[in-house]
């Protein structure tokens, strides 16, 4: 995972240097929703859940095609819960996550149009959860239930956009991302899991 942070953080200054000697460079404040879905080896029934991400967007394109996107998040949500009803008890669990993420991608531009790909990298911030269990005509029981987390998690982002001119030298950006999982989200050794993601965002670019 230290090797992982060492290349991400080598992207992000091969980014920067890279820009001051680009055709074109972006940047603005990014805020997206998140549709969080949760996978478990065995795992009964569906988790999923919604959420909202809060950072910023650096888009630099070296020509008139090719570039670098890059993805700096400073609260990335992800929650997700569960509802399963047996022998009229109602058990409710729910679950929430949040994350500092580096996202550094390369770039194809089709005329404001581009798909960008690359690995991200996800610091855990907090971590919480809770089961409630809810019997007919009972007053319901609720428990806490904080798994232990891994402290960083590593993705394949990936993400299709169009830069909107809506004045001089001003963007709106919209985009549509997947971060698919490398490595689990709890730390439950034998038991595989992990937190598939698409984000609907929008960003307001400048141009330096």
């Amino acid at each position: 995972m230290k090797s992982t942070l060492k290349l991400l953080l080598i992207a992000l200054i091969v980014s920067v240097a890279g820009s001051a000697n680009a055709q074109r460079v972006l940047l603005g404040p990014k805020l997206a929703g998140n549709f969080n879905i949760y996978n478990q080896k065995g795992l009964t029934g569906t988790y999923n859940g919604l959420g909202l991400s809060v950072g910023g967007q650096l888009d630099v394109l070296f020509n008139k095609s090719v570039g670098i996107l890059g993805n700096l998040t400073v609260f990335d949500m992800k929650n997700f819960s569960n509802s399963q009803t047996a022998n009229q008890v109602t058990t409710d669990q729910s679950y929430s996550l949040s994350y500092a993420t580096i996202d550094a991608m390369f770039q194809a531009n089709f005329s404001n149009y581009y798909i960008a790909a690359g690995p991200s990298l996800g610091i855990k911030l907090n971590s919480s959860g809770e089961v409630t269990q809810t019997a007919t005509g009972q007053t319901p029981v609720v428990q806490p239930n904080n798994i232990e987390t891994k402290s960083t998690i590593f993705n394949i982002a990936a993400e299709t956009g169009y830069n909107i001119l809506i004045g001089t030298n001003m963007y709106l950006g919209t985009s549509l991302g997947v971060y698919i999982p490398v490595t689990d989200t709890y730390n439950t050794p034998g038991v595989s899991n992990s937190i598939l993601s698409l984000k609907l965002g929008a960003a307001l670019k400048f141009r330096l």
